[in-house]
């Protein structure tokens, strides 16, 4: 199954299409394992690709105010998860890890993981090697959330990249998701990863610019397929 490829201007833009698509071009999938298992099912992408050039304007995803359907997202959230969830590296009460936990990762010879890509960055920009690992193999077995269920990271890495353009070192990120709530995640998240590369690129002096997405399992779950429909004025389509 071939997947869905995307250029963008904004995130903003990128969600709205990516759910609008979603109805001709994922598949159903009975939850087995995870979020809403045995409970609920998922509209899921085979996989998604998504390029976003201006990813700093147009952050918050819009709701026209007559479809009468909560926003998935808004920038005080955006900026309380930035704060909290990618840079506080303190998980909360019953939280076994956080990913600033894992971005902000103490690192055998010293700094943090995020510290060190910062380094890296600064003396070294057009390096391959500016990674923030989010995932790791014990996962599987400790990774546990608050309903006492395993839940492994689905954000799995930040990959930091230098693209050089005339005079200007264009500081990007590629994010790779396992598994993705397209409806509320897709935005926060995105929304979340670009304060990341602001703070990255002000550290580094490097000119912020694009963002790239990953995932094989986008999705919305079904609970949220009437309010996606609504949003998108895609119908539901009437068995024969």
């Amino acid at each position: 199954m071939l997947p869905f490829c995307l250029t963008t201007k904004t995130i903003s833009d990128a969600w709205f299409q990516l759910i609008y698509n979603l109805f001709d071009k994922a598949y159903s999938q009975k939850i087995q394992k995870g979020s809403f298992e045995n409970e609920q099912y998922r509209l899921q992408y085979p996989g998604i690709a998504v390029f976003i050039e201006h990813p700093y304007y147009d952050i918050v995803p819009t709701i026209p105010p007559g479809l009468g359907i909560p926003a998935p997202t808004s920038m005080e959230y955006i900026e309380d998860y930035f704060a909290n969830y990618l840079m506080n590296p303190e998980p909360a009460e019953n939280e076994t890890y956080t990913y600033a936990s894992r971005i902000q990762h103490a690192m055998p010879k010293g700094g943090t993981q995020l510290e060190r890509v910062i380094d890296m960055l600064k003396n070294t920009p057009l390096t391959n090697q500016a990674v923030v690992e989010i995932a790791a193999p014990d996962d599987l077995d400790v990774c546990f959330g608050k309903d006492g269920k395993l839940d492994p990271p689905c954000l799995r890495l930040l990959d930091f990249k230098v693209v050089p353009k005339g005079d200007d070192l264009t500081l990007t990120v590629s994010a790779y998701f396992r598994s993705w709530d397209l409806w509320a995640g897709f935005p926060t998240n995105l929304g979340g990863i670009e304060l990341l590369k602001q703070f990255v690129a002000s550290e580094t002096g490097l000119k912020n610019g694009p963002m790239y997405a990953y995932s094989a399992g986008a999705h919305i779950y079904g609970y949220q397929e009437e309010i996606a429909r609504i949003r998108t004025v895609r119908t539901i389509k009437p068995v024969n």
